[in-house]
């Protein structure tokens, strides 16, 4: 049951990790390119690089927004720690060598624009219409949409990591 509060929805985090060799610039291209493909505003709300003794430390967070009603709203948010991280020559290939987490959160925002938040009695019709009037949609479209969502951009992720069997 959504509660008067209509707090987002979370799906549990998608998670991978990989110590070694692999193309960070691939990787970024590929995420890029998925959150475009699918129609998602997309923004970093981090990206910082530090200097360390065992090599660099990556911190990066790409977050992307689709609106899919007037009413809902998925956030996809890929997030990387990058530790170790050294630059290495493979084949004639600048790559990237070091521990890579990333993970893969999906988020759906109910009255995103904030129509039915205006006071309580607004808040109780907004509780009405999510667990009663659209209460089967959310569960069997929206939020099967956001999950199918969630795991086709981890897969890309996978596939330009080269971990198609993780």
């Amino acid at each position: 049951m959504i509660g008067i509060d209509a707090k987002p929805m979370s799906l549990p985090t998608l998670r991978i990790e990989k110590d070694g060799v692999y193309d960070m610039s691939k990787m970024y291209k590929r995420l890029r390119e998925w959150f475009e493909e699918n129609n998602y505003k997309y923004v970093e709300k981090e990206n910082t690089t530090n200097k360390k003794e065992k090599g660099t430390e990556v911190k990066l967070c790409m977050i992307g927004e689709r609106m899919v009603t007037d009413y809902f709203k998925f956030e996809l948010e890929a997030r990387f720690l990058i530790i170790e991280l050294q630059k290495v020559r493979v084949k004639d290939k600048d790559l990237d060598k070091g521990k890579l987490g990333a993970f893969v959160k999906a988020t759906m925002y109910y009255d995103y624009k904030k129509v039915w938040s205006k006071n309580k009695f607004s808040k109780l019709l907004r509780f009405i219409y999510n667990n009663f009037i659209i209460k089967k949609k959310i569960d069997d479209v929206y939020s099967v949409a956001l999950k199918f969502e969630q795991e086709d951009l981890f897969n890309s992720l996978k596939e330009a990591l080269e971990l198609y069997n993780a």
